[in-house]
């Protein structure tokens, strides 16, 4: 049977040929189709008009995109500059107002002096960011105890009468107009003075315990050489007046190197060990706290930054308690602001503050000193990174 059957398949495939191969010979060639879609060689003259065409929509792209953010940013500008006016105007709305004018204070329009807080103008608002703290404190030997810091710690020789501490801390910061321009009166000119009140908080980052408090104002003196000062009151039982100079710079830039190690007439091998054995380091640097604050802003793209740079020594002060005068008397302050413009990788724009302050502590006798009377110079370091709210 299956004999037969096969031979009918064979006689069958004779008589009317294999269907496969009928279809396959009723196709029609794809050659002609495919030399229709071959492109012809593109002349060197075509391929730069094409290159140039490329080139002509990115730089048309480019400048479309840097337009609109500079659009942003003027409207970002034209936002402070309202809010600032908002809240200036806000504050004449002061209970003051109502008291007979022998209690009212002499000064201009408030409105005639919006502008007139120059460089000091974009840190109206609220501040919230991250810092870290350095101090040294002495030690107490004959009582094998000293303040909070490091309890319970006892010199094991008679030059380790001191610790370190460094922590890392949160802030908060806020600044806000102090109202009407402040008249000074003088011969043969009045100034006046217009300015910021400001308060500081500052939490432990780990415990969120309060470590600072302190308040005060910043305020600009001369609007045409950009003279400012800032005033704080400590309740440690300080205060202090700082006079410098503000100016702008363009683009990234270096943030100057500061020592925060003991100052000693002569250099001790070993003295200031302590330092760096002490916990938070790293990522903090003792022998350079700024350096924190630069690797932040060299992985960021900077716009404009104002700088405020004050110091106690330029014809300023500070006045101490007694207790601060006898056990670590504050003997100087600088301060610097870093008021950053920044531009992130959407293109969007925010305002960025960094700080670096030192305040000097005098305390225990230099003994590579010949003066009797010369104490060591112990750098307190804060430096701080914040974003406007």
């Amino acid at each position: 049977m299956k004999k037969l059957l096969l031979s009918f398949l064979i006689l069958v495939t004779i008589l009317i040929g294999n269907p496969l191969t009928a279809i396959a010979e009723e196709q029609p060639s794809v050659e002609p189709i495919k030399e229709a879609f071959v492109e012809s060689p593109e002349s060197p003259s075509e391929k730069e008009e094409r290159r140039q065409q490329r080139q002509q929509r990115r730089q048309a792209e480019k400048e479309k995109r840097r337009q609109q953010r500079q659009q942003r940013r003027q409207q970002r500008r034209q936002q402070r500059k309202q809010k600032l006016e908002e809240s200036v105007k806000e504050s004449l709305k002061s209970p003051s107002q109502e008291l007979p004018p022998q209690f009212l204070r002499l000064s201009d329009e408030i409105e005639d002096g919006v502008e007139d807080l120059g460089p000091l103008k974009d840190l109206t608002g609220t501040w919230v960011g991250k810092g870290w703290n350095m101090i040294a404190v002495p030690i107490n030997s004959r009582r094998a105890r000293n303040t909070v810091g490091c309890p319970g710690k006892t010199p094991k020789k008679p030059r380790e009468n001191f610790c370190v501490e460094i922590m890392p801390y949160i802030e908060t910061l806020t600044f806000t107009p102090i109202g009407a321009p402040v008249p000074n009166r003088g011969f043969p000119i009045d100034t006046f003075v217009v300015g910021l009140h400001y308060q500081q908080v500052v939490s432990d980052a780990n415990t969120f315990q309060p470590l600072h408090i302190e308040n005060g104002m910043w305020l600009l003196l001369d609007k045409e050489k950009k003279i400012v000062s800032r005033l704080s009151s400590i309740p440690h039982g300080n205060t202090l007046l700082a006079i410098g100079d503000s100016f702008d710079v363009e683009g990234n830039f270096q943030i100057p190197e500061i020592d925060g190690l003991p100052i000693l007439d002569k250099p001790v091998l070993g003295y200031a060990a302590p330092y760096f054995t002490a916990e938070g380091v790293p990522p903090f640097d003792p022998s350079n706290p700024n350096k924190i604050l630069q690797d932040i802003i060299d992985k960021q793209k900077l716009l404009e930054t104002v700088i405020l740079d004050v110091s106690t020594e330029n014809e300023g002060g500070i006045s101490n308690i007694p207790f601060i005068e006898k056990n670590a008397d504050v003997s100087s302050f600088e301060s610097t602001f870093w008021i950053e413009d920044v531009e992130d990788e959407a293109g969007n724009e925010f305002l960025q503050l960094q700080y670096s302050q030192t305040t000097n502590l005098d305390f225990i006798k230099d003994f590579t000193s010949e003066d009797p009377d010369k104490l060591i110079v112990w750098p307190h370091i804060d430096v701080a990174t914040m974003v406007k709210q």
